[in-house]
């Protein structure tokens, strides 16, 4: 009878410690299995925000990067303007060679008209395709009056006047001198990145036109 007894309760506890086994271990595959789901669902999130994070900054130096580009865009196309008009070629004391002259520094610098006054402001030259030239030389000369205005009072003369119209439309005045006479190089763009010295790589080449040679 009591061998009968302590073979019963080993087995009882024998299954008790497997069922409590059997009960632990589906626990913790289960705890396993959650944990495992868990760190999927982190791992997601983390590559979820890392694709952000790249997008978001892609989308930061594309905006750098065109902000840079509209910054520098006036800076290139002055640098521009002013070579090519440097490599303009034009033979000395050639006067009527002006036209052609005004037409490429038209072209180059993408002037609408482009226009060479005296201190009169009686029209010397224009490119071919010049608009409203009389208009323009009238506005030079009154341009030129109000240099001088201003030279009188400070005592500084002004060489370039750059005036804008209500149509974005530009008015650049040069003065300068050539053999003792004061004459106006006066261009009209549509380009609101004109810069007050586009016209100077020109002057030396109008100056040689008008040069008469040795």
């Amino acid at each position: 009878m009591t061998i009968y007894a302590i073979v019963s309760g080993l087995g009882a506890a024998i299954l008790l410690l497997t069922g409590g086994y059997l009960f632990g271990a589906r626990k913790g595959a289960l705890a396993r299995d959650l944990l495992r789901r868990q760190v999927q669902l982190q791992a997601a999130s983390l590559d979820q925000l890392r694709e952000q994070s790249s997008q978001e900054a892609t989308e930061r130096e594309m905006g750098l990067r065109s902000a840079i580009q509209d910054v520098l865009a006036p800076l290139v196309e002055r640098e521009r303007i002013s070579l090519d008009l440097a490599q303009l070629a034009a033979r000395p004391g050639r006067r009527r060679e002006l036209v052609p002259l005004l037409d490429r520094i038209a072209e180059v610098g993408r002037f609408e008209t482009v226009l060479l006054t005296n201190e009169e402001g009686l029209p010397l030259a224009a490119n071919s395709g010049a608009h409203h030239a009389e208009r323009l030389a009238a506005a030079a000369t009154r341009l030129a009056l109000m240099a001088e205005k201003i030279t009188g009072e400070h005592g500084l003369a002004p060489l370039s006047v750059m005036l804008r119209d209500a149509s974005e439309a530009t008015t650049l005045c040069r003065i300068f001198r050539v053999q003792d006479q004061t004459l106006t190089l006066t261009a009209l763009s549509n380009d609101p990145r004109l810069a007050s010295v586009a016209l100077d790589p020109a002057l030396a080449k109008v100056q040689g036109a008008l040069t008469a040679p040795a």
